[in-house]
């Protein structure tokens, strides 16, 4: 018998467990099925003893079964406006692709980057991070990858510049997902948590607020460790600088830029223009849609469109699904009364610091994380979090923010995030350098996030 197929069914005997005992004192009967339900999910989830996509099914299957909550309010989570806002993104993200325009972006970048190493690596990173902002952090890695290897290659003579570069790559697409609200799929589901728990709207806009600041703070210091730490870059000059195709765009690559310039405008400038027209519902959803519904209209000069449901299809369904799986899983612990419930054991750390609550918090998601999904970490911590923010009579944004961003935190292992595992594969990158870089790096962006969220967060959010 495999390790998966003994995951599962340990899953499943945790998931019959409450047909069969008394639930603990306090809590309710229909918390405790909530409890299982939440627990199977939880291991099957840093097991992969089904696929990711097929657990977050799960509340749509037992739920109704348990007497958690009706069918009607379970289906609701699999269509919140966040995960139509992320399919938006995704089409968006698609056209990018199809039209190469991702290919000239990157070029356009490393352009300007010299023969000196470390600026190179400083622009592989930074056009590596800015891509993740609108693409999944597993295409901007696959995008750059070749570029940098390239690089790497002509330069055998320096090993450790392979090393590093390759490294950046990686990491700058993690810690670039982190800046936009559509980057990866945690910031979405914090913000659907938070809407539908606290409702409280984060736009597009606020998420950037602190998003993207902290994404350059946090690529600052991955250059600094790389450079600095492991594997270090003592080498100046190389001997070879990029240089990008200087073609003139293409009528696709155009009009494509137009649309998911003029899309990044309308997330951005959104509440300007609510203040402008109050009588016009306008949200981030609606201008994805919008933009979505452009790209399958508007030719690209070549006879087709600019985005054919052919290269829609391949899109990422499985993420949306598990993002409506997090939702559901977080409804289930929230309206059931599991979450007031486990807030209410806090007691026993009540008296510790609010800030050190919150590092604990994130200190578990990270180093979990590195063995687990991130979306899935956060479907997980973001109703617990809440809990005892809670409990705490604390503000709820400032305590949970930081476990959202948390959960994006990877830098050790390559089962962490895909982008390790496609660096990994290179002949720069193997596992003792991804640790001995990366294991600081999680540790200083640990700190580094929490400290931003507890200042930024306030002032942003109110």
């Amino acid at each position: 018998m495999t390790l998966k197929a003994i995951a599962f069914l340990a899953g499943l005997f945790v998931l019959i467990v409450p047909m069969f005992l008394p639930a603990p004192d306090g809590m309710s009967g229909v918390a405790w099925m909530a409890c299982a339900l939440a627990a199977t999910m939880a291991f099957w989830w840093m097991t992969e003893a089904l696929p990711l996509a097929a657990t977050a099914l799960l509340p749509l299957a037992i739920g109704p079964i348990y007497g958690v909550a009706p069918i009607g309010d379970l289906a609701r989570f699999y269509s919140d406006p966040l995960i139509i806002l992320f399919l938006g993104g995704f089409l968006i993200a698609k056209s990018i692709e199809t039209s190469n325009l991702h290919r000239r972006i990157a070029g356009f970048a490393l352009r300007f980057a010299g023969t000196n190493a470390r600026g190179i690596l400083w622009a592989v990173m930074l056009c590596t991070a800015f891509l993740s902002l609108w693409i999944s952090n597993t295409a901007s890695a696959m995008v750059v990858t070749p570029i940098a290897l390239a690089i790497a290659a002509s330069q055998d003579d320096h090993p450790t510049f392979g090393t590093a570069l390759m490294l950046g790559v990686a990491f700058a697409a993690t810690i670039g997902g982190m800046g936009s609200l559509i980057g990866t799929p945690p910031n979405a589901l914090f913000a659907a948590f938070v809407k539908s728990t606290y409702g409280v709207q984060i736009s597009f806009a606020q998420w950037a607020a602190i998003g993207i600041p902290l994404s350059f703070v946090l690529l600052v210091c991955t250059w600094l460790v790389l450079v600095k730490v492991s594997p270090s870059l003592a080498i100046g000059s190389l001997n070879v600088s990029f240089s990008a195709d200087t073609s003139p765009m293409n009528k696709a690559e155009r009009r494509v830029a137009i649309i998911a310039g003029l899309t990044a405008l309308g997330w951005l400038t959104r509440p300007f223009i609510d203040d402008l027209f109050p009588g016009i519902e306008l949200t981030d959803t609606g201008i994805a849609m919008i933009a979505a519904l452009a790209l399958f209209a508007i030719p690209d000069g070549a006879g087709n469109r600019l985005l054919d449901w052919e290269s829609a299809r391949n899109i990422r369904w499985d993420v949306l699904i598990l993002f409506g799986g997090g939702l559901a899983l977080a409804g289930i612990i929230q309206e059931t009364g599991l979450a007031a419930w486990i807030g209410g054991g806090v007691e026993l750390v009540a008296h510790l610091p609010e800030l050190l609550l919150i590092l604990m918090f994130g200190a578990v998601i990270v180093y979990v994380g590195e063995l687990a999904s991130n979306t899935a970490m956060a479907a997980i911590f973001l109703p617990i979090a809440g809990a005892v923010a809670t409990t705490l009579n604390s503000d709820p944004i400032t305590f949970i923010l930081p476990v959202a961003f948390a959960a994006s935190i990877g830098f050790m292992l390559p089962v962490a995030t895909p982008p390790n595992a496609i660096v990994l594969s290179t002949p720069q990158v193997n596992g003792k350098d991804m640790l001995r870089a990366g294991a600081p790096l999680d540790a200083i962006a640990l700190v580094i996030t929490v400290g931003f969220c507890s200042l930024l967060a306030p002032l942003i959010f109110g």
